[in-house]
């Protein structure tokens, strides 16, 4: 059998990455089409999240249950149960006919993606002999994460030419060939070794408590941080994260094994795992929303525009890798952060007149920065821990990083509602007041369109209407620009930690780690 895996190897390398490549197009897609899917199912800023959230959180959280899942239970059955899933789950997004059928069919999305990516990576690990592992993890890595990379342009193209719902359809062909690849070509593999129990009641007190957390973070400032909602929420996180605590420290094969958080650099990798997901998704979030918003920016140009970050990113992997078998890991993620956090300041003076040349250099600067930290904590992870800790490690820091992206869209949204209702409120006390240059430009809106033939009602009816048209406008500049900030913040905060990973330059796990490194830049959504 294992000959014939070899055999057959790059032709299994070519079906799992044309799964993986689909996870990552619909992720990284479906942030350009946000904008239709609220005028199209009326949600707000507040509640447009949980298009993306929904299928974050259930990917994030049930990637170490499922890995295991394929150990145990088969990895090609988990990859094709998982590639059907996301497929029907996809198509069924197409055809939700209202929000929270949309909501519903992304959580079967992510739980659909949660099967096919740790899976995936497995198949591909055992289809090559252990000289070769590591250059196939990084190309099937880097293809992977070029379905991000097309994600916004394909996407855009399809949101501005077609239908935003055409996006999931457009999946079903390759999807198809997939399937069918993947049940003639994939080779049935299994750890019989890993037949011990599968933490399910620490999985789901994961979930539970991070979906309390994440509600009442985005709901809190609307509903009040003090109403029997928001404190039900906080009293159910804590009590299940309680709970899910001592569980992990009692059961016999833990979904995470707090003991390895004793490894000072393991805990500090995940620390800045977390904080750069992020910012990464905050700052995904928010910038289409920026660019179509407050730029006037078409779908597909929205979506070409965001093309620096991805191609930076996938470009660059390889060379934080490298950088990390040379130096060690404190160095390059040091810098990453850094970097990432310079650029984010950068979009903290975006305005509706910032020429796009400026914007497409934070983005490079971003995807550089995201490269130099993403491999090399891979390598951190990788090189500090004990060989038989090694999968169980990865695991924890993927779920990690994912759940630094889940809150990182969570608090986005809320955070622009909030400065922009704060701007507004600012701005307009200042227009109502007596000030010269508030009654200067009402005077001149009046006079313009008394001159076009308006009466003198209706001349000031329309004054009063573009003012508060400027107003509206400047106070979503003003909290696009403060959310950024507050990004720039919290990403800066990592280069801290980063400090803190003891260097080991020469790893025996390195060359995995640097693929590995180079897979997980393939964001979870957005």
């Amino acid at each position: 059998m294992e000959k014939t895996a070899y055999a057959n190897k790059y032709l299994v390398l070519f079906t799992v990455t044309l799964g993986t490549m689909l996870s990552g197009y619909v992720s990284s897609s479906i942030n350009i089409a946000l904008p239709n899917i609220i005028q199209t199912f009326g949600f707000t800023m507040d509640s447009v999240v949980w298009v993306s959230l929904a299928y974050m959180l259930p990917y994030g959280a049930t990637l170490p249950i499922m890995g295991k899942l394929g150990d145990q239970l088969g990895r090609k059955k988990m990859f094709l149960t998982g590639l059907t899933i996301f497929t029907a789950a996809t198509l069924l997004a197409g055809l939700a006919w209202n929000s929270t059928l949309l909501i519903l069919f992304r959580i079967l999305q992510g739980l659909g993606a949660g099967l096919l990516f740790p899976n995936a990576m497995a198949l591909v690990a055992d289809a090559f002999p252990p000289s070769e592992r590591g250059q196939a993890l990084g190309m099937w890595g880097a293809f992977a994460a070029a379905g991000s990379t097309l994600g916004p342009t394909i996407g855009g193209s399809i949101v501005q030419y077609m239908e935003w719902r055409l996006l999931f359809y457009s999946i079903l062909p390759i999807a198809l060939l997939a399937l069918l690849l993947g049940s003639r070509v994939l080779q049935e593999s299994k750890n019989d070794a890993s037949a011990a129990g599968i933490d399910y009641i620490g999985g789901f007190l994961l979930v539970f408590s991070l979906s309390c957390l994440l509600l009442a973070l985005n709901q809190g400032s609307k509903e009040g941080w003090t109403s029997a909602y928001i404190v039900g929420l906080i009293l159910s996180t804590v009590v299940s994260m309680g709970a899910f605590l001592y569980v992990e420290s009692h059961i016999k094969n833990p979904l995470v094994d707090l003991q390895l958080f004793t490894n000072v650099t393991f805990t500090v990798a995940n620390l800045v795992g977390f904080l750069s997901f992020l910012a990464m998704f905050g700052g995904l979030f928010l910038l289409p929303f920026y660019l179509r918003n407050i730029q006037g920016y078409s779908a597909i140009k929205a979506g070409t525009a965001l093309l620096p970050l991805m191609g930076s990113m996938v470009v660059l992997a390889p060379l934080g890798g490298r950088l990390a078998d040379h130096f060690g890991s404190r160095i390059p993620a040091s810098i990453g952060m850094a970097a990432m956090a310079a650029a984010l300041f950068s979009f903290r003076l975006l305005d509706e007149k910032t020429p796009y040349s400026h914007i497409a250099a934070g983005l490079i600067v971003m995807g550089t920065g995201l490269a130099f930290t993403m491999s090399p904590l891979s390598n951190g992870v990788m090189g500090t821990l004990p060989k038989d800790k090694i999968g169980v490690g990865s695991g924890v820091f993927n779920l990690f990083k994912n759940i630094g992206g889940s809150v990182g869209v969570a608090i986005m949204g809320t955070l622009l509602n909030n400065r922009q209702a704060f701007h507004t409120a600012v701005s307009t006390n200042y227009i109502h007041s007596a000030s010269e240059p508030a009654t200067q430009l009402m005077a001149a809106l009046q006079g313009g369109f008394a001159q076009q033939g308006f009466a003198a009602a209706e001349a000031k009816m329309a004054a009063l209407t573009v003012v508060q048209g400027l107003v509206t406008k400047q106070a979503a500049v003003a909290a696009f620009d403060d959310v950024f900030l507050i990004t720039a913040v919290l990403c800066a905060a990592g280069i801290i930690p980063a400090l803190f990973i003891r260097d080991s330059k020469k790893n025996k796990h390195s060359d995995t780690a640097a693929s590995d490194g180079q897979a997980e830049l393939l964001p979870a959504s957005s």
